[in-house]
């Protein structure tokens, strides 16, 4: 039995469950206003996303391997339109697109700055080795010792933290968009 008529792109009579199965990322919509802000009076091709839908995206996704996604959103049959299905599968392309491009350089930054904090930390702890070897009995030297040795483990330490801990998060948005920069997205009735 095929549940989807391709020439119609409807489902037959089949429950809502198994319907909810048939694709990675399956979302029951009520109205195409569903996908987008209430805040926002501009056409489809401009306006927000929902943050319930993002984060209702995000939930589901998770538990999906692959990196590739099929993002299917059912709706009613009576309220679909074709032209403002084509407008609003571009927006949440664009916007996956945007989104992806910001987190990329967040990412980065984030990473770069680990980096230089954990570089600077090994250069300085070098530099405090150093003056420990050289034995001399000056206060300046000492001073420096003093100061360069506890702020090269800082230094160390939290530019290790910045890499390992500080991006995860960033790290899990941005594994999403960039599934989503590749999803197929498709409108589907129920």
């Amino acid at each position: 039995m095929d549940i989807i008529n391709k020439k119609t792109d409807q489902i037959s009579d089949v429950p809502k469950q198994s319907l909810l199965k048939l694709a990675e990322i399956s979302i029951l919509l009520d109205s195409y206003d569903s996908i987008f802000s209430d805040f926002d009076p501009n056409p489809y091709s401009e306006r927000t996303l929902s943050d319930d839908f993002i984060i209702q995206s995000k939930k589901i996704s998770r538990n999906k391997s692959g990196k590739r996604i099929s993002l299917r959103l059912l709706l009613p049959a009576d309220k679909r339109n074709e032209e403002k299905e084509k407008v609003i599968i571009k927006r949440l392309h664009s916007y996956f697109k945007s989104v992806h491009q910001e987190f990329t350089f967040e990412v980065g930054k984030i990473n770069r700055r680990g980096i230089f904090l954990t570089v600077t930390g090994i250069i300085l702890m070098m530099a405090a080795s150093y003056i420990s070897f050289i034995n001399t009995q000056k206060f300046l030297i000492h001073f420096l010792l003093v100061l360069f040795e506890p702020a090269g483990w800082f230094l160390l330490w939290a530019g290790l933290d910045h890499l390992v801990y500080s991006s995860k998060e960033t790290k899990k948005d941005l594994v999403f968009y960039s599934k989503m920069t590749k999803s197929e997205i498709k409108f589907t009735s129920y």
